[in-house]
């Protein structure tokens, strides 16, 4: 059975890896949309200009798609790296409620609709939350834009021929040049800084986050539990939480990262990335110039932001992977040894030193 699956956000962190994942089937043709379609050409493969922002450039984009039997909706609105809290929920609920329109007004043949969440839908922003995450645990105080994106497609799909799911991922990480808000290059960035000063590989985040249990998502392994439950009847109208499937700890992995850049492992000594790496823009082009990276500026490659969110969480971050696994998906990645080859990969690239 050939299967049409329609990519929103087609260009983004989830999105990309679940182009390959679905295109290694043969059962499957993908369109992706997106504001800037992208040059590529490939077989089973096409791009759509669309703006999930205007319902009109939306409708019109899904009017191209009639075939389509499945929908992803992979995007995000705009928000500051600042912003740990609340994001646009109202911007986030329309984007998704224009997809929803465009695609039941074009496709008469639409089978399933996969909506991306994240960890934030427990809380893990605003502190420690119940251990392990299980996917009907009760919800935190609004607001979060996830809560109004499933309540608005579950509500949607009531008597109707579609299905709809949703996966939980954790901290999303990847071989993602275009993508500097993400853990590898932020970890590279810093082993790299540390290293043209001579100075050991200190934890710049919290003591609490450094002996934390952690887990994360490789896109990857994110992109095969959306395509498993976008087509496992076990997974009809469900949320599940896809991470790795194991834990990890900083205090663990950090003396591995300290091996690799050849550097003395340090210790924990919190610090304000964005304020304290504000200045360091002429010592990375020192950096590109020693190590013949790829020329670009470091905001380009990292986010400190992040940094200073990620590792200054000072509780333990796990989600339950239990009922992903009874319904039947069992995919496992050992994050300490992708992490590792992410950072490799950059290297190879000349994108890190």
């Amino acid at each position: 059975m050939q299967h049409v699956a329609v990519i929103a956000g087609a260009t983004g962190a989830a999105a990309k890896r679940l182009v390959e994942v679905l295109l290694a089937d043969p059962a499957w043709e993908v369109v992706g949309l997106c504001r800037r379609p992208p040059a590529l050409k490939r077989e089973r493969l096409t791009y759509i200009a669309c703006d999930l922002t205007d319902a009109a450039s939306t409708r019109l984009a899904l009017a191209r798609t009639p075939q389509a039997t499945h929908l992803f909706y992979t995007a995000r609105a705009q928000f500051s790296d600042a912003s740990i809290g609340v994001e646009d929920v109202a911007g986030n609920r329309a984007m998704l409620q224009n997809l929803l329109d465009g695609a039941e007004a074009a496709c008469p043949g639409l089978q399933h609709v996969h909506l991306v969440e994240g960890t934030k839908w427990y809380g893990m922003h605003l502190g420690a939350m119940r251990l392990p995450a299980h996917e009907d645990d009760p919800r935190h105080m609004p607001p979060n834009f996830y809560y109004d994106q499933q309540d608005l497609l579950s509500g949607r799909a009531e008597g109707k021929r579609w299905t709809w799911s949703a996966s939980r991922p954790g901290f999303l990480y990847d071989f993602a040049p275009e993508r500097p808000r993400n853990l590898v290059p932020l970890i590279g960035a810093w082993a790299g800084i540390c290293a043209e000063l001579g100075l050991p590989l200190d934890f710049p985040g919290k003591p609490a986050c450094y002996d934390a249990l952690m887990e994360a998502t490789d896109a990857t392994q994110l992109a095969r539990g959306m395509k498993w439950m976008a087509t496992a009847s076990a997974a009809r109208n469900e949320p599940f939480n896809v991470t790795d499937g194991g834990l990890f700890r900083w205090s663990r992995l950090w003396p591995k990262i300290a091996r690799l850049y050849g550097l003395e492992c340090g210790s924990p000594r919190p610090l304000n990335l964005g304020r304290w790496m504000a200045d360091k823009g002429p010592l990375w082009e020192t950096i590109v110039k020693h190590h013949n990276l790829v020329a670009q500026p470091m905001e380009a490659v990292v986010t400190w932001n992040f940094g200073d969110f990620l590792w200054g969480l000072e509780h333990d971050v796990v989600s339950s992977m239990t009922k992903s696994r009874l319904a039947g998906f069992h995919d496992t990645i050992d994050t300490e040894a992708r992490i590792l080859a992410h950072l490799q990969r950059y290297r190879e690239a000349r994108l890190l030193p």
